[in-house]
């Protein structure tokens, strides 16, 4: 791998393909200002743990909470930086909403 166009945090092929095996439901990247951060896609229970913490006053505590609870590796920064965490809570936002179901009355 050459140094010049890594992101910070940028995990090798051998890396990824370890959490795609440990974590079955999926994995994700996410980029931001020149770093990268890998989540683990959300189930049940983290779902659980990042909506115990909604508050209206305080809605990217839902998103904070997320992250730390699905965050698997990379830049850390993404997580700590206020301007690179509304970044990546934007995109976060995609994981909450889960997959797209459809109700028909019988």
């Amino acid at each position: 791998m050459e140094g010049t166009n890594l992101l910070i945090g940028q995990a090798t092929d051998a890396q990824i393909a370890e959490w795609k095996a440990k974590y079955k439901t999926g994995i994700y990247a996410i980029s931001v200002d020149g770093h990268v951060g890998y989540f683990k896609n959300p189930g049940r229970h983290e779902l659980n743990c990042a909506l115990s913490k909604a508050d209206k006053d305080k809605a990217l505590d839902v998103f904070e909470e997320l992250a730390q609870v699905t965050f698997i590796g990379g830049s850390e920064e993404i997580l700590k930086d206020d301007q690179m965490f509304i970044g990546v809570s934007q995109e976060m936002k995609v994981k909450l909403d889960g997959k797209k179901a459809t109700l028909v009355n019988l």
